[in-house]
């Protein structure tokens, strides 16, 4: 299947809706042979256009915006749920303003260094180990402070090791 402008236009604009590349190739391929050959497609013609690439990149922006538009407003302005009642509870008797903690945690630690949630490890004169667990997860400082556990029978008697057991 010929890649013309048509179906550029309409993989970019899919891309830039919610940029899933699979997703945006298939609606500009729906007669492709199998999801990845309409993929790696557009890929090649990625490689060869500089033009087009640029207007990739640009789609991919715009469905980062639009993400992080919806973490926005889910957990800042909030929306309304529906509550329901009467005798089968079929009817809408009024809403609640519903707002997402946990978008509004994610996003503090996106755009707010100091709500990041860091620990570090630190062997006096040998090794020194900052870790941003806000960025790589619980489980990845519980590893850290477990691999300077293993540390300590190998160091000298002298050598104190400081850790923060976080709970």
């Amino acid at each position: 299947m010929k890649l013309t402008d048509r179906r550029k236009r309409l993989f970019l604009l899919e891309l830039s809706r919610h940029g899933i590349l699979v997703r945006a190739a298939r609606a500009a391929s729906p007669r492709a042979s199998s999801r990845y050959g309409a993929v790696q497609t557009f890929k090649d013609e990625r490689e060869r256009d500089p033009e087009f690439a640029a207007q990739w990149q640009e789609a991919v922006e715009a469905a980062e915006a639009s993400i992080e538009a919806e973490i926005y407003r889910r957990a800042q302005e909030g929306w309304e749920e529906p509550i329901f009642g009467g005798r089968h509870k079929e009817k809408i008797v009024g809403t609640v303003r519903k707002y997402s903690d946990r978008l509004l945690e994610l996003r503090a630690r996106a755009m707010l260094p100091h709500y990041r949630e860091t620990n570090a490890i630190a062997v006096n004169k040998q090794v020194t180990h900052s870790l941003d667990a806000g960025v790589l997860g619980d489980a990845v400082a519980k590893v850290a402070l477990q691999m300077a556990s293993n540390l300590r029978p190998q160091l000298p008697a002298a050598t104190r090791v400081i850790d923060h057991d976080p709970g």
